[in-house]
């Protein structure tokens, strides 16, 4: 089974940094208008995650899969998370680079050296475990933020939970939330 990919408005730029976080290939750049949001979910064949009730329109009449989505981000991702079937468990080893979107590769203990210099002198000496991004040469590592890190995609599980949706296929358009009457 393909994973899906994304593009993202600039608006959801925490979502995009959650997907890529789970391993997610999504597509994010503040300098996307929107024709050039529609013309790469278009072209390579990603759903468009949107704010903008208008291009979420423009999406669904070029046959675009588009998702629309507003209000509180935690509930919109959980909602975003039970669509797709994404499971809110962060691995490294799946991760994507939250920055540029790039592949990350595990930094052996023998490789360490390469990275010295690109983090605090602390941080080298401190931990063992690192990932270097392929395409923008950031380096990540699994300090104190990754406590937060967990504790968030746990509060998201139990958003998750009580809200169960069934999961429709990528071209279904409809929005992640009821429209109020």
């Amino acid at each position: 089974m393909m994973m899906t990919t994304f593009v993202v408005d600039t608006m959801l730029g925490k979502i995009c940094r959650w997907l890529r976080l789970l391993g997610y290939d999504t597509a994010y750049s503040t300098k996307n208008d929107d024709n050039l949001l529609l013309q790469i979910a278009e072209t390579e064949g990603r759903v468009l995650l949107t704010s903008d009730a208008e291009l979420h329109r423009r999406a669904e009449g070029k046959g675009i899969p588009s998702v629309l989505l507003r209000g509180e981000v935690d509930e919109e991702i959980a909602a975003l998370f039970n669509r797709f079937s994404i499971d809110p468990r962060i691995d490294p080893a799946r991760s994507r680079c939250s920055k540029c979107n790039g592949h990350l590769t595990e930094i052996s203990e023998a490789e360490k050296e390469q990275i010295r210099g690109r983090v605090f002198e602390q941080t080298y000496n401190h931990y063992d475990r690192f990932w270097l991004c392929t395409d923008c040469s950031s380096v990540f590592f699994q300090g104190g933020h990754w406590k937060n890190i967990n504790r968030y995609m746990e509060h998201i599980r139990s958003l998750m939970e009580p809200t169960q949706t069934p999961v429709g296929p990528t071209h279904d358009h409809r929005e992640t939330r009821p429209r109020s009457p």
